[in-house]
């Protein structure tokens, strides 16, 4: 294995001579292999352990465990406790995601502190499967389907041939220790799911079935480089102009380029697929038609499409004290009253009727945050402002409008739309707080 282990790594140049690599071990047998076979190779390696301290003293056993092996091998190592389920829930977001995110900062700044080159991971064949098969779960595009790569940015993945059941036989040839995470059982998770109910199914129809995906992978590998020189060819169509960008309605409808090939050319202004679709079929229509991204607004012009960023004024927060009457938004005028708990409410949500008891002033109005959260009013838990907007259909270019009632940081009304669940009147409220336009 160490054999084929040196050859991926040259075939693919993940390393050069003097590279210095930081190796993320958790413990696990993938990882612990990934170290034994580094450690054999004679690379100049450094150790990561997180410790995302979720699942109390079997996450405190894996750190001693990865620190013990580093210290016997005499490799440098380095450890971290990461607050993850905090992280997860102020930033609206799965514990998942937020160790994701919390690790490879991490690791990014160890990276630049400690002078290393790349950091290496212990991907292999089975996970990269299950990266596609979620990939197509979700929707994807080329890149999606052609996995992950051996080398990207500053990331190594010298294991990613290797099936699973190889790298355990290594291990146990090797008599390597390694800690297992009773997370991995569970089919809670997505990937679990694949692992344990979905992939053992393709296994059944084809025994040779990793083979076939690795060989698959490089086939989309080699499309997604014949697509990606199409698109970079397609690139001088676009001119930089005055207050923006713009191209050719002629040059891109007699270039027959699909959809796919449009998003992709357009990504950098933020178009997506769908509206692709949409924009082909407007070229050869009537001008005037007006495309909205995250970032840009495309205007189908006689000619030219004129690609242009929004432009969005900075919004001040401003505070509403207690006894306070009115105030103005966006050239709207509010009127905010305090009213007895057998007052009628209606139900427009143009207007606010909170349980004042529950208020702590000043209340503060501010701009939309990108990790924002509430309790929408009729909806069970809590959700990402962010996905409320999606489901609301708020179109792209008004979402920078949106306006929040805050209380103690806690989102009370997105204004406009809907107060949060935890700030309604009920029957034990005994004074009403109604903010209504006029």
């Amino acid at each position: 294995m160490l054999n084929r282990f040196l050859s991926f790594i040259k075939k693919h140049a993940l390393n050069s001579e003097g590279n210095k690599w930081l190796l993320a071990v958790s413990g696990g047998m993938d990882s612990m292999v990934l170290l034994n076979l580094c450690y054999q190779a004679g690379f100049n390696i450094s150790v990561a352990h997180c410790n995302f301290n979720l699942r109390g003293e079997e996450s405190d056993a894996d750190a001693q465990f990865v620190k013990d092996t580093c210290y016997k091998l005499k490799i440098p190592y380095f450890e971290k406790h990461f607050a993850t389920k905090e992280y997860a829930s102020e930033h609206g977001i799965s514990t998942q995601m937020a160790a994701r995110d919390l690790r490879y900062a991490w690791f990014n700044e160890l990276l630049s502190e400690q002078n290393l080159d790349q950091l290496a991971v212990a991907h292999h064949a089975q996970d990269n499967l299950e990266t596609v098969l979620l990939n197509l779960a979700r929707g994807t595009s080329i890149s999606g389907l052609r996995g992950m790569l051996p080398k990207s940015g500053n990331i190594v993945r010298p294991l990613l041939s290797f099936e699973r059941s190889e790298i355990k036989n290594f291990a146990k040839q090797e008599n390597i220790e390694w800690r297992e995470d009773s997370s991995n059982v569970s089919d809670d998770y997505k990937r679990n799911y694949l692992r344990h109910q979905v992939i053992p199914a393709f296994t059944e129809l084809n025994a040779g079935f990793y083979s076939t995906f690795q060989n698959t992978l490089e086939k989309n590998l080699e499309v997604e480089r014949v697509f990606q020189e199409k698109v970079n060819a397609l690139k001088p169509y676009i001119d930089e102009v005055e207050n923006g960008y713009r191209f050719s309605k002629d040059q891109i409808v007699q270039s027959g380029i699909g959809a796919l090939q449009l998003s992709e050319l357009l990504k950098p202004f933020g178009l997506n697929y769908e509206q692709s679709k949409e924009l082909l079929v407007a070229l050869e229509g009537i001008s005037g038609k007006i495309f909205v991204s995250i970032s840009h607004q495309f205007l189908v012009d006689r000619e030219y499409v004129f690609i242009s960023e929004h432009q969005t004024k900075e919004f001040d927060p401003f505070l509403i004290e207690e006894g306070q009457e009115q105030f103005t938004l966006s050239e709207q005028n509010y009127r905010i009253e305090r009213l007895n708990s057998n007052s009628e409410i209606d139900r427009n949500s143009s207007n606010a009727f909170l349980d004042f008891d529950k208020l702590t002033f000043p209340l503060r109005i501010r701009a939309w945050e990108e990790g924002d959260y509430f309790f929408p009013l009729g909806m069970k838990g809590k959700k990402k402002l962010s996905d409320f907007m999606i489901d609301q259909k708020i179109p792209l270019n008004l979402k920078d409008q949106i306006r929040v009632l805050t209380s103690d940081e806690n989102i009370v009304w997105v204004i406009g739309y809907r107060i949060d669940d935890r700030y309604k009147t009920n029957d034990l409220t005994k004074e009403i707080l109604r903010i209504s336009r006029n």
